[in-house]
């Protein structure tokens, strides 16, 4: 069970930052609206502190497949709050590098490192998925949660996570799968992708990318009741936040109203199997 979070307060919500998404948004700068909206409290309220579906336990698991273990050095792209580094510094004894877009989050997770006892096990650097900022065959694993679906040139960023891998390197992808074709127009548009579904692909596109980069696919696990839980959380505390007048915690046209909206008629694509979570875990060859 989810364990209840406190209603955000007023404070909680950086209206100077949710004016500076809605004006990105408008350019169509996805990538730095994505990594302002994760930065927020109040939009970790909504999502109930875990930022993917499944949290810990998916993470524990895509590590499991991937085989992480004390010998290795991970990089963990899109690393946001640093949950899920700190989690395989702790848990798997690796070496550990998150990479994250925005610098407030990169803050966020170094004092993490700080707090947890593990600066010396975990880095946390400012960059951009699609320029890593790490020489070639880096890396024994690549961890990408929940992120590459928001990514403007996602080609370019897995040729990046393939470049800084070693020869017979593991990448461990967990995202949103879609089925555009059956899913509803409000389902598509700049909104829905940093929502993490807009510009997500469908499980088949996910493996041709990988393949198209030299990766060989070893596992495909779907996740589909995670994803589920997850966007029924948000929509309830969306309705909760409408009551109590939260009318700036979406910064968009329509605010709540359409964001619950959005969040419904994704509950509706997931029960019809049109939208969905999945883990890929994907291998170099080992003359790469």
């Amino acid at each position: 069970m989810t364990p209840r979070s406190p209603l955000p307060s007023a404070e909680d919500l950086d209206v100077s930052a949710l004016e500076l998404v809605a004006a990105g948004l408008a350019e169509g700068d996805v990538k730095g609206c994505c990594a302002t909206i994760y930065e927020q409290p109040a939009v970790r309220w909504l999502l109930g502190g875990e930022l993917h579906p499944g949290g810990e336990r998916l993470t524990r698991r895509m590590l499991e497949i991937a085989g992480v273990g004390a010998d290795h050095r991970l990089l963990d792209v899109a690393s946001g709050a640093g949950t899920s580094a700190l989690l395989a510094a702790r848990e798997c004894r690796c070496d550990v590098v998150g990479v994250e877009y925005g610098e407030g989050a990169v803050a966020g997770a170094r004092a993490a490192a700080e707090e947890a006892g593990l600066a010396s096990a975990v880095e946390f650097v400012v960059g951009d998925a699609e320029s890593l900022p790490f020489p070639d065959r880096s890396f024994d694993v690549v961890l990408c949660e929940c992120a590459l679906c928001t990514f403007p040139d996602k080609p370019t960023a897995i040729a990046e996570m393939r470049r800084v891998l070693k020869p017979g390197g593991r990448l461990a992808l967990s995202d949103v799968v879609a089925d555009h074709a059956r899913l509803p127009d409000d389902l598509r548009g700049t909104m829905a992708t940093v929502a993490c579904v807009g510009s997500a692909l469908d499980e088949r596109g996910y493996i041709d990318l990988l393949e198209g980069a030299g990766f060989r696919v070893d596992a495909v696990e779907l996740a589909r009741e995670d994803v589920m839980r997850l966007t029924e959380r948000v929509r309830t505390r969306l309705r909760g936040a409408k009551v109590l007048g939260f009318n700036d915690l979406v910064p968009i046209d329509g605010g709540l109203r359409q964001a619950i909206e959005l969040a419904s008629e994704a509950k509706s694509a997931i029960a019809a199997g049109a939208l969905g979570y999945a883990v890929i875990v994907a291998r170099l060859p080992g003359d790469a």
